[in-house]
């Protein structure tokens, strides 16, 4: 897929991508999900200023770094449905947000080289 066709997936049509991770240990399923995501400028003009001070810092995050990638790695016995609220002892999640695909393909690269 070229990066064009991508960031059209993600950023227009607002889709995430999901991708199976090879482990080591046959025992876990590890998928890493990436998403492009939008600061919601609608109910940041609705603030007053100082108001859902979290919310607002969440929303610069966006803006700032709008890709998020999502590791997570679970047992392969215990299936999840990651809508639900799910054990922590049974789950690896993790996420980080970058500003551009180069950033996220030089950081699945490093992840692969590992």
């Amino acid at each position: 897929m070229k990066r064009e066709e991508l960031e059209l997936f993600l950023g227009n049509k607002g889709y995430s991508l999901g991708f199976l991770e090879r482990s080591l240990d046959r025992t876990f399923v590890a998928w890493m999900i990436l998403s492009k995501r939008k600061p919601n400028a609608r109910v940041l003009s609705l603030l007053e200023p100082g108001e859902e001070p979290e919310y607002v810092r969440e929303q610069e995050l966006y803006s700032e770094r709008p890709y998020q990638v999502q590791r997570i790695e679970y047992r392969r016995n215990h299936p999840i449905d990651i809508e639900q609220s799910v054990d922590d002892d049974a789950l690896l999640r993790e996420v980080h947000y970058f500003g551009t695909l180069e950033e996220v393909e030089a950081y699945v690269t490093d992840l692969a080289t590992r």
